[in-house]
């Protein structure tokens, strides 16, 4: 998988509906948090997430 694959995968596990903009905000600095980790990072932290 590529970082971007990666990203995506692990921020979208976390979704939930919520209207609360505090919430969305969160949410989008995470976001922008796995953008900034390296590719093995990545990978360790899908294991935890999703696994």
């Amino acid at each position: 998988m590529d970082k971007d694959h990666l990203v995506e995968l692990i921020s979208n596990s976390l979704i939930y509906e919520s209207k609360n903009s505090e919430s969305r905000r969160n949410f989008i600095d995470f976001k922008n948090y796995l953008k900034q980790l390296n590719l093995d990072q990545l990978r360790t932290m899908s294991k935890e997430f999703i696994l």
